[in-house]
Formats: structure tokens, sequence, C-alpha cells
């Protein structure tokens, strides 16, 4: 199984809710730093809490539709 990244979450609560969106489409994925971040607390912006959404290589494309309202230019992960 490969993970591509998709997607890094602007706060947890926009994580939980991606998290959520990507369960109910049944598309295998994993949240990484998600763990790790609840330790530190606050914008999701430095190495410390920052969390990327991996998702299987073969599910890119329905997460990125997916995620479409989510996704700024500069947020995108190619």
């Amino acid at each position: 199984m490969t993970l591509i990244a998709v997607y890094r979450p602007k706060s947890n609560s926009e994580a939980l809710v991606i998290e959520a969106l990507m369960q109910a489409h049944h598309i295998a994925h994993v949240m990484q730093g998600g763990a790790f971040s609840s330790m530190y607390p606050g914008a999701l912006r430095t190495s410390l809490n920052a969390q990327t959404l991996l998702v299987e290589e073969e599910q890119v494309a329905l997460a990125k539709a997916l995620l479409v309202d989510f996704l700024d230019e500069d947020e995108a992960i190619p």
C-alpha cells in the first residue's frame, strides 16, 4: 500500500472534519502527525504540530475531489 500526501489541514477541527469526510466515503487514509499535534495545540503550522492527510494511491483523485472546498492553490500538495 502506497500512501500519498494530499492535504495539510489548517487546524485540528478542520483535520477532524476531513477525516470524517474520508471515512464517510470509505477512503483509506492516515492523518500523519494527528496524535502528536494534540500535544502542541494551536495553529497547525509548526514542525511540531503539523498534520498531513495521506491516502492510498488509488484513491488520490477521489480524495482531492472531495477536498476541493478545502483546497487553496498554495495549500494543495501536488
